[in-house]
């Protein structure tokens, strides 16, 4: 899709027009200067070699659409449009996303009040590794666990791209290396087709806090764990060499180390369980 150096040519955006800059003034501004430069013509491609729902029988219920001249990512619906979801291109290519949002994901996103979009990649890649992990060895991946591991990350000086660092040292995971940053030029929209109801609109059709970006990005500390949670995390710090290191996990990423049986033997025996 959209190539880094085609962005030279729309790199400079119009002005915010007043209606939008009492919308959207809070938004750091190199947000606002990045438009998507993922054209029309290569969605279908996209769309061929990336499905985007984990049920393929309601992949026809989706449409993509390419970000206007205009748009930019923090932008919401207007009054009569349909709501819709935008998402970056590497979600998919790199992170192997499938839609709909798991309960995990959509409880970290509605805790702290963050959008699918607003979230950095590597914010992202600390989601689904810590899931994949925690389904992998037989734990059940909760907010409560995860955010005793990360803290919500803030950028410095501005609204920006939310992510999350490791507490105290916590480092199961690395982050993506620098090259990544392109993810934020390569921007879409998801639609339900007409007749369908969208997956991020609750039973009054309205959007889950998740859709749109958020001035009022929430924190999440949790200090205590229940303990299966904290025998499991004891498990997790336990593995350098069993836990994968890369965040970006495949549906056939292989895991070393303790399979489901020998997680259970473990924590069973450091929780004294019978």
């Amino acid at each position: 899709m959209g190539k880094k150096n085609s962005c030279q040519e729309v790199k400079v955006p119009r002005p915010l027009d007043a209606a939008e800059t009492r919308l959207y003034g809070w938004v750091e501004e190199a947000v606002l200067t990045q438009p998507s430069v993922v054209e029309s013509d290569a969605l279908p491609e996209f769309r061929r070699n990336y499905p985007l729902m984990e049920d393929s029988g309601v992949e026809g219920e989706y449409v993509l659409e390419a970000a206007g001249p205009s748009d930019r990512v923090p932008f919401r619906a207007g009054k009569d449009g349909p709501h819709f979801l935008w998402v970056y291109q590497e979600l998919f290519t790199h992170l192997r996303m499938r839609l709909p949002f798991s309960d995990f994901q959509r409880d970290v996103m509605t805790r702290c009040r963050v959008a699918v979009s607003q979230l950095h990649l590597n914010g992202w890649g600390f989601i689904l590794a810590f899931e994949k992990v925690c389904l992998h060895y037989g734990f059940r991946p909760t907010i409560r666990f995860f955010f005793y591991i990360y803290d919500v990350n803030f950028p410095p000086g501005g609204y920006g791209y939310i992510s999350f660092r490791a507490r105290q040292g916590w480092q199961l995971f690395d982050s993506y290396k620098d090259s990544i940053q392109e993810f934020k030029w390569h921007y879409f929209k998801v639609l339900a087709v007409s007749g369908k109801r969208a997956f991020w609109l609750d039973h009054e059709n309205k959007p889950f806090p998740w859709v749109y970006w958020n001035p009022k990005v929430k924190e999440f500390v949790v200090y205590n764990l229940e303990p299966l949670e904290m025998a499991a995390f004891k498990f997790l710090v336990s593995l350098p060499s069993g836990l994968p290191k890369r965040n970006k996990f495949t549906e056939t990423e292989e895991f070393s180390g303790f399979n489901r049986e020998g997680t259970l033997c473990w924590v069973q025996a450091h929780l004294m369980l019978p």
